[in-house]
């Protein structure tokens, strides 16, 4: 017995599926494009709170930079301002991996690609004196060598 295929209800169904695909894929994308400016929102105020914290009063954090690098999944740039001197810098969060996991490092970088460490973004309590006694790790040297190439 050979059943025949109607081609009508074929492409009933594939327009079905095809109409059920499109939406997810246009409620995904909508999702994604509309969480951007959140996350760019967030990771500002998360640069701007770290450097408020090693240096009170000393930083403002303006426009986010673009990073025409592979890397930048992991890491993100801004303008910042010194409000003492007023010369411009870049401030780049990164993911640093520590002894308890990734965290995000904030580093400054100045017009001569001078590179320093601020401080771990999500680090409180116990764990913060830890940490900070490491500043001078092999993997913050790692960043402080690759971020002037990143943000190029």
């Amino acid at each position: 017995m050979k059943q025949t295929i109607s081609y009508k209800n074929f492409f009933i169904n594939f327009i079905i599926f095809f109409t059920i695909f499109a939406f997810l894929f246009g409620l995904l994308a909508y999702s994604v494009i509309s969480s951007r400016k959140y996350w760019d929102k967030n990771l500002k105020q998360t640069v701007s709170t770290v450097l408020e914290e090693t240096e009170p009063d000393t930083w403002s954090v303006e426009n986010a930079c673009i990073i025409n690098n592979p890397l930048v999944a992991s890491a993100a740039c801004y303008d910042i301002r010194n409000k003492k001197n007023g010369e411009n810098y870049k401030a780049v969060i990164v993911r640093v991996q520590t002894f308890y996991g990734p965290m995000p490092g904030v580093f400054t970088v100045d017009k001569n690609e001078y590179v320093e460490f601020k401080g771990y973004a999500t680090l409180h309590g116990r764990v913060a004196p830890i940490l900070n006694n490491f500043k001078q790790s092999k993997r913050i040297d790692y960043w402080k060598k690759r971020i002037p190439a990143i943000i190029k």
